[in-house]
């Protein structure tokens, strides 16, 4: 039984620091798509597909910048 308690603490450890990069991504991004997001994560409601797009081009910017240098 400790096993099991050991593996679902683990998880659940493993799942807090996955909020927390999600977090800091919404964080990252600023302006009316973070707002958006977090709206949606609040209310427990999912993404639009136009607020979707908004931050897969957000991210799309921000790895070419990392790449760029």
């Amino acid at each position: 039984m400790t096993d099991v308690v050991k593996v679902l603490d683990d998880e659940r450890k493993l799942l807090q620091k996955r909020l927390s990069s999600l977090e800091q991504a919404i964080e990252a991004l600023g302006g009316e798509v973070a707002k958006d997001v977090k709206r949606a994560v609040k209310q427990g409601k999912k993404m639009s597909a136009a607020t979707k797009r908004k931050l897969s081009i957000a991210a799309k910017a921000r790895w070419a910048k990392i790449k760029k240098g």
